[in-house]
């Protein structure tokens, strides 16, 4: 076989197996001709914290915008659901420091939450306890730290939600 039949050979080889090293791979839920939008409608509240539900949904909405992966809209024109139950709040001695007691508190938030697919109607995840905590000073004032702190347990909640539908709810 003379050499230029040897290159011709090759370069249709090359020419055929070109488009399957362009072959799709994603290791998203939202996959190709996936899921696009979603709807985090008011979560439920079984705790006893007034208004904890509604800080955890709109954290849960600025963690899709941020991510820009999923568009947020209407439940009527979603692809998915995002629905979720704020079951408890905890908050427990962190650190310790002589005879002063507690130094910093843990504030813990427990949250069931639940992804679905709207088209094929099927839940894709669902976490029955998922937990998010914020750390603050006891010293500091109270309130305010306290705030702080249940502002710190929501974001590592929308952040881990958000990953969560990113990845198939691993």
């Amino acid at each position: 076989m003379s050499a230029s039949k040897k290159w011709s050979a090759y370069c249709l080889l090359l020419i055929m197996y070109l488009p399957l090293s362009c072959a799709y791979y994603s290791t998203s839920a939202t996959g190709s001709g996936g899921i696009r939008s979603v709807a985090v409608p008011l979560l439920d509240n079984e705790s006893l914290e007034a208004g904890i539900h509604q800080a955890l949904t709109d954290s849960l909405i600025q963690g899709f915008v941020s991510d820009a992966a999923l568009r947020v809209v209407e439940e009527d024109q979603a692809d998915a659901i995002l629905q979720g139950t704020v079951l408890e709040i905890k908050e427990e001695p962190f650190t310790y420091g002589g005879q002063a007691g507690a130094e910093q508190y843990q504030i813990s938030i427990f949250v069931k939450m639940a992804f679905y697919d709207t088209r094929e109607k099927q839940t894709l995840w669902e976490l029955d306890r998922m937990r998010g905590y914020g750390i603050y000073d006891a010293a500091s004032q109270r309130d305010l730290a306290r705030t702080q702190g249940i502002g710190d347990a929501l974001r590592m909640l929308a952040k881990d939600v958000v990953d969560r539908t990113q990845v198939g709810g691993w």
